[in-house]
């Protein structure tokens, strides 16, 4: 690491450390949301919230899902706008305030399905999985919220896509996979059968964007 004669660290060394971490950060955020996409459809698909480690594993599925997938994504969009630097400064700007909003609205998803499920286990005795009007509401309810927020996720990898594209700081096909993902992402709002499908390029383009911040070097 680059010193004075005084054996002080120079500034231009403290930034090129600052660069790594906030790289590896990304790095690990990025891994967190390829689990985060994989995990939780898989115990909501076929957890049973009556078996005794059900609770559990949902509030597990509702923690990656929500809180951990928001700030994993915003924690790698912002390590990509370092990365890209001042080439695409106000287009990295406006994909971190996408990635927040998606963000807010996963969390917002996950406090929705955590405050419904305590209240079911709370008061077993109103029978609500049996109300087709409480389901209704509930699934309209989720699926409305979880829709927002793919629609800003889409938003936030298109514009990460162009950014990455034009500057030439990202490989080529992982600009093409962000936005593959990004128009995916961006219509689960009216197509909800899309979601299979942009859930898989998650997984695709957030591995990808792991193992590239990982390995960023000085």
């Amino acid at each position: 690491m680059p010193e004075d004669i005084d054996g002080k660290v120079r500034p231009d060394a403290n930034a090129g450390r600052s660069f790594l971490t906030i790289q590896k950060w990304g790095g690990i955020a990025s891994f967190l949301m390829a689990v985060a996409f994989i995990v939780p459809p898989l115990i909501y698909l076929v957890g049973n919230l009556r078996s005794a480690s059900g609770p559990f594993a949902y509030a597990l599925a509702d923690f990656l899902y929500g809180p951990a997938w928001a700030a994993s994504l915003v924690t790698a969009v912002f390590a990509l706008r370092e990365r890209i630097g001042a080439g695409a400064s106000r287009r990295m700007s406006m994909a971190l305030l996408a990635a927040v909003l998606a963000g807010a609205m996963m969390v917002l998803v996950a406090c929705i399905r955590a405050s419904n499920r305590h209240y079911h286990l709370i008061h077993p005795e109103l029978h609500l999985e049996d109300s087709a009007a409480v389901l209704t509401v509930w699934t309209t309810l989720v699926q409305a919220v979880s829709a927002a927020g793919w629609h800003f996720l889409g938003w936030a990898l298109m514009l990460v896509s162009w950014a990455g594209w034009t500057t030439r700081s990202l490989p080529p096909l992982l600009s093409i996979l962000y936005l593959v993902g990004g128009i995916a992402a961006l219509f689960v709002y009216q197509f909800p059968n899309l979601e299979p499908t942009a859930a898989p390029l998650g997984v695709a383009w957030a591995v990808w964007q792991g193992i590239l911040l990982w390995k960023t070097r000085a």
